[in-house]
Formats: structure tokens, C-alpha cells, sequence
């Protein structure tokens, strides 16, 4: 099974964490300390993300006579060459150091620590995240914490985004909240210029969301549920119409299942909307050993999944 996490040519892997090494991706990428981690010079190196993109014109052969496309650009990497995309000339390029340069402030000024950083599909994507410090228990032992991440695309497959999620303790499940009333996530297309200033997010906002949050989620885990009400919302949120499922809906549905009973933690929430929440988030952050670490953390943070994730908080919390 490949993993989509870069790895290089020496088999150096551009990701790095703090934390237990067995944590790390699965034993994948460098375990290293938090001191490393928040040093943003250091944090370039252990993380692999010490490359720039850099761009060349489209050239190609017409018959005998060579040719340039002036509308379009090629980026590649500058340590090995290697192609990311081919882009309009009008994108805009935000560099991997520009991730991590990002959280600078955030991590002198206000105590933020960096937690984990790296790069996917041979660069065309990389990200950072940092621990935020708001920490609370929805149930007895059941805690969540609050994460920023940070995320950009070499190929156009994402904008540049800032966004805030939660991790459960007990599971590492994933579940983004919105920083306050008017909006979730902040974006900047690459048809415009990354400006970190403008995109700083405001701590005060987070610390609003965080509190509306665990209100909502601590609301979830008071609410008893019947079984009936679990099948209804996990049909919900499959997207099922009707009696038929398709193959695809009916794995679905009985990895919804397999998490509401036997999910991570199941013990602090059983019967309740907390628990059936719990199982959407594990099943879309974590799914199942049909796909690869990175594949499931680009879907789950990114993609499709994220979205799943989402709309079963707003369905329940409704």
C-alpha cells in the first residue's frame, strides 16, 4: 500500500510531529521536540519543507520548431526538479516556508505550539497544524482540544486555507468548528496574492467558537437516542433515499454501525448523540485499512470527508 506522504529519493519523509514516535503517521516521518518544532528555521529541515516552487515557461516541440506557451507556467520543485503542475501564468505561488512562516507570531506572541508539518504527493500539497491550548471534557474523561491548520496546493487542487478543528483525546478524531458566527474557515484562491497579515485569524473569534462548541457538544452527550434514531441519521448522512443502498452506501452504513458499538471511546457516550456523532467522525477521519494514512488525512482534513464530518454536527446540533 503506497503512501502519499513525500518521501525522498534518500527515503527522508517531508513530515514531522511532536509527540510519541508511534503516533507519527503510523511510525512514518520524524518524531521531534516541541522546542525543534516551533523554532520555524529548524522546523524548514525536520519537516522537509526547506524546497521552494519555482517556475519555468511551457515549451514544447511543434514538428522541427520548439514553441512557448506564454499563458501557462510550469512549478517545480527547486531541490529536485521534479514537476508539480502546469498553471495559468496568473497563479499565485505560497511557498511550504510560507506555512510555517505563517505561525511565527502565533507561537512567540501568544504561546501557540506547532504540532505536526509535512508535505503530500511529491510536494504538491503541505500544510501545518498548531495546538491552540483550549482544552475541555464533554463528558468525565473525555476530553477534546482545539487545533489551527494551515494548508496550501501546488497544483490548484486547494486554496490556501486557515481552519480550526478539534481532536478528541481518546481517538485522534477530527471535527472542524467555526471561528465564530460569520464564517468557518478562512480562504485565499491562487488567482491572488497570499498576504499572512491580512489572514491572521483572531484568537478572541476562536476562543467564541470554542465556547459555542463544547456548549453544543456537551448538549449532544445529554441527548439518549433509540436505535431507530441512530439508523435515521447515519442514513442521513450517507446520503441513502429510499429502501436500495449501493455497495458504496450499504460499507458505509455498516462502518457507521461498526463505530456507534465498538468505536474508540464508545464507553463515555453510549446511547447518546455524542456517540453517534463520534462514530461519523472516526469513520471519516480514520475510515478503514482500505486506504493509506495520507490518502485518509487528505480526505478527512480537505476533502469529501470533512465535509461528512461537518454536515453530521450541523444535522445533530440543528
Amino acid at each position: 500500500m503506497a503512501h502519499n506522504l513525500t518521501i525522498r529519493s534518500n527515503g527522508f519523509i517531508e513530515f514531522a510531529a511532536t509527540g510519541n514516535r508511534n503516533a507519527v503517521w503510523h511510525g512514518l516521518g520524524s518524531y521531534v521536540t516541541q522546542e525543534e518544532l516551533n523554532d520555524i528555521e529548524t522546523a524548514r529541515k525536520v519537516t522537509g519543507m526547506d524546497w521552494e516552487v519555482f517556475t519555468s515557461p511551457v515549451i514544447y516541440q511543434s514538428g522541427l520548431e520548439q514553441k512557448v506557451d506564454t499563458s501557462r507556467q510550469v512549478l517545480f520543485r527547486s531541490d529536485n526538479h521534479e514537476v508539480l503542475s502546469v498553471m495559468s501564468k496568473d497563479y499565485k505561488i505560497v511557498q511550504p516556508g510560507e506555512v510555517l512562516e505563517f505561525f511565527r507570531d502565533l507561537v512567540a506572541l501568544h504561546g501557540l505550539n506547532l504540532s505536526a508539518a509535512g508535505t503530500l504527493f511529491g510536494g504538491k500539497k503541505y500544510w501545518a497544524t498548531a495546538e491552540l491550548g483550549n482544552k475541555a471534557e464533554i463528558v468525565d474523561g473525555d476530553s477534546i482540544g482545539a487545533y489551527l491548520l494551515l494548508t496550501t496546493s501546488a497544483d490548484g487542487t486547494l486554496a490556501t486555507t486557515a481552519k480550526v478543528t478539534s481532536i478528541r483525546t481518546v481517538c485522534n478524531n477530527t471535527l472542524q468548528f467555526a471561528l465564530s458566527d460569520s464564517g468557518k474557515v478562512l480562504k485565499c484562491n491562487h488567482s491572488k496574492t497570499f498576504d499572512p497579515r491580512k489572514f491572521k485569524i483572531d484568537l478572541g473569534l476562536i476562543d467564541e467558537g470554542w465556547d459555542n462548541f463544547i456548549t453544543n457538544l456537551k448538549g449532544l452527550a445529554s441527548q439518549k437516542v433509540q436505535e431507530d434514531d441512530v439508523n435515521a441519521f447515519f442514513r442521513k448522512v450517507v446520503g441513502i433515499e429510499g429502501n436500495e443502498m449501493t455497495p458504496g452506501e450499504e460499507r458505509q452504513m455498516l462502518g457507521l454501525k461498526y463505530f456507534y458499538n465498538n468505536g474508540a471511546g464508545k464507553d463515555f457516550a453510549q446511547g447518546t448523540k455524542w456517540n453517534m456523532l463520534n462514530a461519523v467522525t472516526e469513520m471519516f477521519t480514520h475510515g478503514t485499512s482500505r486506504t493509506d494514512a495520507s490518502h485518509r488525512f487528505n480526505n478527512s482534513e480537505f476533502g469529501k470527508f470533512a465535509s461528512k464530518k461537518t454536515q453530521a454536527y450541523n444535522l445533530l446540533t440543528a
